[in-house]
């Protein structure tokens, strides 16, 4: 997508592909190992006076367990509903500390906010223009802070050799055609890693963590971890999700009748500070 006024190429922002997701994203988009955690808090010498803000929050599922750790986190997100949801998940999981607000990559500078020992962004950095909020980050983290982005390979079209993958991106075309990739963002791909960005950003000095993850999935989880994403046209699906669920259910249990699935994916971390 190309901006007609500047000629570069731009990037579509979260809100607007997420609306009326948020029940599915807090219900079955999957956490991340402790493990994840442990090292940054390790690599950034996080002490309970440390201030965090995770950018592009979504419903807390890195909100949530920092501040259980007696951090205090600053979360935002461009979309209400997220939001709310988020606030839902905090309370079932006894946790505080935490201050929820509206917003994103492109408003920070209005929101007031305080100096950060830590920004993480938890599969949320790739929505963002990745340049320009590296420059602005580098105005509201400490020095000696940076920066924690996650990633996780969890898509159908990471697990197409997983049978099921497949079975997601048949029945994703039956009934979608060539719209099932609302966002657009998986067909256009990203012209750079996230880690070529952060080279030439204010946080060049990076190191990578990979953390493998085996789980089973029910034929419920794979439904519901697609009817969380972006590329699942939620104008499209919203009066289809029975006929989405019915076709792919029958999908998957022909190929897996127990409905039980094996599930490998891996967490990647990146963690980026300054020189």
């Amino acid at each position: 997508m190309t901006d007609p006024a500047t000629g570069r190429e731009s990037h579509p922002g979260k809100a607007g592909f997420f609306l009326g997701k948020a029940s599915y994203y807090a219900r079955y988009r999957r956490g991340y190992p402790l493990e994840v955690f442990d090292t940054i808090i390790s690599r950034f010498a996080l002490t309970p006076s440390s201030e965090i803000l995770d950018l592009g929050c979504g419903t807390g599922n890195v909100a949530i367990p920092l501040a259980a750790r007696g951090f205090c986190v600053h979360a935002i997100d461009p979309e209400p509903e997220m939001l709310l949801e988020a606030r839902r998940c905090e309370a079932a999981a006894h946790s505080c500390g935490i201050s929820w607000q509206l917003g994103s990559d492109k408003s920070l500078g209005e929101l007031a906010l305080p100096r950060f020992r830590l920004c993480t962004m938890g599969l949320s950095f790739h929505w963002m223009d990745r340049p320009h909020v590296l420059v602005t980050l580098d105005t509201l983290i400490e020095p000696g802070g940076g920066i924690a982005c996650l990633s996780r390979n969890d898509s159908f079209l990471s697990h197409l050799d997983n049978r099921w993958g497949g079975a997601v991106k048949e029945v994703l075309h039956e009934m979608l055609g060539d719209a099932w990739d609302y966002s657009g963002r998986l067909k256009r791909g990203q012209q750079d890693r996230h880690e070529e960005i952060f080279l030439q950003s204010p946080f060049p000095v990076i190191e990578e963590y990979d953390f493998p993850v085996r789980e089973e999935l029910t034929v419920d989880d794979i439904i519901g971890l697609q009817l969380s994403t972006s590329y699942a046209a939620p104008a499209l699906l919203t009066d289809r999700n029975a006929e989405f669920r019915k076709r792919l259910t029958r999908r998957l249990l022909d190929l897996e009748p127990s409905g039980k699935f094996t599930d490998e994916s891996t967490v990647h971390l990146i963690i980026a500070k300054r020189r």
